[in-house]
């Protein structure tokens, strides 16, 4: 999938779970979770050299996981993901800054993994077990993403605007 498709995938789940879930605003504010999420959701990709977030400054994390992993490797697993948000933890605690954010980065993080097994070639969920899962065939930069991509964008703004009408705009508060 394209940065934008996890992008928009990450942010939609979060619009969900604070929707379904109100007190959790309470624990990391809205605006921080859609902005914290979607960086989640680029991480895996670190393990491509072209991918859009190793363009900018994580390049040189990109550089040395590539040494260690294909794409798709294990930076797309459940082990990637505790590992980057262990690691995240760590630095939270240590700049004294709120330790709730790394659950925003690990769902973000999820969200990548749940869109790529959207893709035939699949994720390797629980990496180093060699198995693939892929429970759709919408290939990257096909006509089924952008599909994807538009029904996101209407889905997000639906729920916003149920939010803004039903809950007295909760969410932005």
């Amino acid at each position: 999938m394209r940065h934008t498709t996890h992008i928009l995938f990450s942010i939609f789940i979060i619009v969900v779970i604070y929707e379904l879930i109100p007190p959790l605003k309470s624990i990391v504010p809205f605006t921080y979770a859609i902005a914290i999420a979607p960086i989640g959701a680029l991480f895996p990709d670190l393990d491509h050299p072209k991918s859009y977030i190793s363009q900018g400054y994580w390049g040189i994390l990109s550089i040395a996981i590539c040494k260690t992993t294909p794409h798709r490797g294990w930076t797309h697993s459940l082990v990637g993901a505790a590992l980057f948000t262990a690691i995240l933890t760590v630095l939270l605690w240590y700049f004294k800054a709120s330790i709730s954010y790394a659950l925003i980065f690990f769902i973000g993080y999820v969200t990548h993994l749940l869109s790529d097994s959207l893709n035939p070639t699949g994720v390797n969920w629980l990496w180093p077990k060699p198995k693939k899962y892929s429970f759709y065939s919408i290939r990257t930069g096909s006509k089924e993403e952008e599909t994807l991509q538009t029904l996101l964008i209407f889905a997000i703004m639906g729920i916003l605007v149920y939010d803004v009408l039903y809950n007295a705009s909760s969410l932005l508060k």
